[in-house]
C-alpha cells in the first residue's frame, strides 16, 4: 500500500512538472538566475550623453530641456547662462 502511494505521487509531481508547475523547493535556484537576468535587462538600458558636460546617463535619469538631454539641474541652468 505505501508504495502504491509513492508511486502516485511521484507520477503526480511528474504531470505536475510537465505542464510547468514549479516545486518550491526545487526551483527556488531557477527563479534566482530569472531576477538576475531580469536586473541584467534593467542595467541595459539606452544611454544619453549630457549635451553640457559630456556625461552619460541613463535615459531614465536624463533631464530633457529644448530637446537635449542633460544629467542635472545645474547642467541646464549653466546652458541657460552660456546662451545669454
Amino acid at each position: 500500500m505505501l508504495l502504491r502511494v509513492i508511486i502516485l505521487i511521484i507520477i503526480a509531481g511528474a504531470i505536475y512538472r510537465f505542464f510547468g508547475g514549479k516545486i518550491p523547493f526545487i526551483d527556488k535556484k531557477e527563479e534566482k538566475e530569472t531576477d538576475v537576468e531580469k536586473d541584467f535587462g534593467k542595467q541595459i538600458q539606452g544611454t544619453s550623453e549630457c549635451a553640457f558636460c559630456g556625461i552619460y546617463m541613463t535615459e531614465d535619469d536624463a533631464l530633457i530641456y529644448h530637446r537635449k538631454a542633460y544629467c542635472s539641474n545645474d547642467c541646464v541652468e549653466k546652458s541657460k547662462r552660456l546662451k545669454r
